[in-house]
């Protein structure tokens, strides 16, 4: 219930932002954008004053083991740039410059009872419904496989980014016995959702556990998951997600307090993951 009314006062805290800024009026924001026009520079204003408390509430994060409210803080962003982050952004300014609303914008322009504000609502919602769709034929058009690429943190556990069916036969030569999948289904194609992977790693006498962690949502539940899953396995253990990332910062945290803060930081680090941001959380006694 705390966390309901915080959401409420924050979400209410933010619509009255919008509207003293006057980001609701679709001219200001296209005005921002006219660089070469009568451009205007007031969203300047509005960005750098979200920034400045953003600024301050990150370094404290950091500091923290969770939040104050319960739950989990968000893994560190992607830093990798490809087809879907490129698409999804020209896209998402094109819309915010021919409409002149972004998602909060156009949710709070709805208590004024413009028909525009609600009709770009409902496109928006239409255009988050085929997104996962569309995310998949640009994966399939545009993603070219590359060799597996295992990473081995330590010699019963290593990450992988995302596999397919084709890498399993390698992975059990390799001796591997345990496959654990730690990215959604709502992430990749249907030919390598979770029952996909599952059957086929069956078949050939793998152990297949399905733990997938959505970007902020990794919480106790889930590292219990990883944590049993490497415990109950008859040998070395591989698991996957986008670029490894998730399967590292899983790993750190399943072994929080059996090694120290710096060594579980720099085994990832070798391979380009960065979870120094979770050296409070693998501090903890």
């Amino acid at each position: 219930m705390r966390r309901l009314v915080a959401s409420l006062a924050a979400g209410g805290l933010f619509g009255l932002g919008l509207t003293l800024s006057g980001m609701t009026d679709t001219t200001k924001v296209q005005g921002w954008l006219d660089v070469f026009g009568q451009w205007n520079p007031t969203l300047a204003f509005v960005m750098g004053g979200a920034i400045l408390p953003m600024a301050v509430a990150w370094p404290i994060s950091r500091r923290m083991y969770h939040p104050v409210l319960g739950g989990a803080f968000p893994l560190a962003p992607k830093r990798e740039v490809g087809p879907n982050l490129i698409i999804g952004s020209v896209l998402f300014g094109m819309g915010w410059a021919l409409a002149g609303l972004c998602p909060g914008p156009a949710i709070a322009s709805l208590s004024f009872g413009g028909w525009g504000g609600l009709l770009f609502l409902l496109a928006m919602l239409a255009g988050m419904l085929i997104a996962p769709a569309c995310r998949a034929q640009i994966d399939r058009i545009s993603q070219k496989r590359s060799p597996m690429d295992i990473r081995s943190l330590t010699p019963t556990y290593a990450v992988s980014p995302q596999i397919d069916p084709t890498d399993l036969p390698a992975i059990k030569a390799a001796g591997f016995t345990t496959v654990i999948d730690n990215r959604p289904d709502g992430e990749i194609p249907p030919d390598l959702h979770t029952e996909v992977m599952q059957a086929a790693a069956q078949a050939l006498g793998l152990t297949f556990v399905a733990n997938p962690i959505i970007p902020g949502q990794l919480g106790p539940a889930q590292i219990a998951a990883q944590s049993a899953a490497m415990q109950a396995a008859s040998g070395p253990v591989i698991a996957y997600c986008a670029s490894g990332n998730r399967c590292s910062i899983l790993w750190a945290l399943t072994q929080a307090g059996t090694k120290s803060a710096d060594e579980l930081i720099a085994v990832p680090a070798k391979f380009g993951y960065n979870l120094e941001h979770l050296r409070p959380a693998l501090t903890r006694p």
